[in-house]
């Protein structure tokens, strides 16, 4: 989501009737990630908020698969994605602190552990290829890191051979989400199911992503493309942000591509009653409220190239942390919907008027630990170091 704010094509749908969520959108499965109860009454959810730490939702790069994940040397003038020679542990002796703030932060992590046969490196280099697309890497770990952990300072870390390692705070986000992607055990939920239709909203394409098509009608209502019930999505925003103030994922692309983001704030407003009809009533609706919401999540940063300059970019991958920074990139959504609600008050389904809306919204309860999985990366609990509020 390159620094793109993006706004919901709207469609108006008099004929929008009452939707109950099904058993894929029941907003009590994120009772796990609160610790305590989703609150339906829609009397009771805060029409605006935000997290209450700013250090949350950081905005970093997906670290794209294509040149090489959190091995890719990003610092460096010359990075050569997949072709670049690992230094000896005599090489790195001989080297400045500047030199080795050029190396990857999978190189980093290993010298930092005294391993110079690079299990890191040359795992996270065997998993990925040149050949993957475009938008494939690791935004469900970074933005799952940037939900669970405040945004990591820059540190420097003497390795038992006395080679001071320098990690800037990017170096450090690329191994949260390299950890939170393959190596977190925490307790997951998720609200929603994912779309494999190919295609794109109008309006939402990348123009990496080409000739997107725009779904037909037939595929984009197909079961599986029901995606999170609205008014499961306005329960479970509500709740997290404005109630518990905790931060959680969109998957922000209704279709086939996953576009991951932490969650961090909204704004809404009350549009206006619905009129009844029968099936409504016979489900039990006694009003339907129709809602405008803006979602705004950490968006993505790019490694710093001239193209990107040329092009406007103004947030790029850095070592400096970005909270409180113009650097700390956010995107939104705006959607609209109606929600429904029963003699009680309570939220008891939805409907989407947006053609834009989020795929699914999910979460995985942070680790109290550190711990190798996949890929050996409990040394970061020697590494990790929070910004100071």
């Amino acid at each position: 989501m390159k620094k793109l704010l993006v706004f919901a094509s709207v469609m108006m749908m008099s004929s929008a009737y009452a939707d109950k969520w099904d058993k894929n959108s029941n907003p009590s499965y994120f009772d796990v990630i609160t610790g305590g109860k989703m609150n339906f009454e829609m009397r009771d959810l805060p029409l605006s908020a935000k997290l209450q730490d700013d250090r949350m939702g950081w905005s970093e790069t997906f670290w794209p698969s294509n040149v090489g994940g959190i091995a890719y040397r990003w610092n460096s003038t010359n990075p050569m994605p997949f072709q670049y020679k690992l230094k000896t542990k005599e090489e790195l002796l001989k080297m400045s602190e500047r030199e080795l703030d050029e190396l990857s932060p999978a190189e980093l992590y290993d010298i930092a552990q005294g391993d110079y046969k690079y299990s890191l490196t040359k795992k996270v280099l065997g998993t990925y290829s040149e050949k993957d697309l475009w938008w494939e890497g690791i935004c469900h770990g970074w933005s799952q890191a940037a939900a669970n952990y405040p945004e990591p300072d820059k540190t420097v870390v003497t390795n038992k051979d006395g080679i001071r390692v320098p990690f800037g705070a990017s170096d450090v986000k690329g191994l949260l989400a390299m950890h939170d992607a393959y190596n977190s055990k925490g307790i997951y939920t998720r609200v929603g199911a994912r779309c494999s239709v190919p295609g794109k909203v109008a309006g939402e394409a990348f123009p990496k992503d080409g000739d997107a098509p725009v779904p037909s009608a037939s595929d984009a209502n197909r079961p599986e493309c029901s995606d999170v019930n609205a008014g499961a999505f306005h329960i479970v925003l509500t709740n997290m942000i404005g109630i518990y103030s905790k931060g959680f994922v969109a998957d922000v692309d209704r279709f086939n591509d996953v576009w991951n983001q932490p969650v961090v704030s909204y704004e809404s407003v009350i549009l206006g009653e619905m009129p009844l009809k029968a099936i409504d009533v016979k489900n039990g609706v006694v009003k339907k409220i129709r809602i405008a919401t803006e979602m705004t999540y950490g968006d993505e940063l790019e490694f710093y190239s001239p193209e990107a300059v040329a092009e406007g970019t103004v947030g790029f991958v850095s070592k400096d942390p970005v909270t409180g920074t113009p650097a700390q990139t956010l995107g939104s959504r705006k959607y609209e919907y109606v929600v429904e609600l029963d003699s009680a008050g309570k939220i008891i389904g939805g409907t989407w008027i947006s053609e834009g809306r989020p795929d699914m919204l999910w979460m995985k309860k942070k680790d109290v630990k550190f711990q190798d999985g996949r890929f050996p990366l409990s040394g970061l609990s020697a590494i990790y170091k929070p910004v100071k509020r």
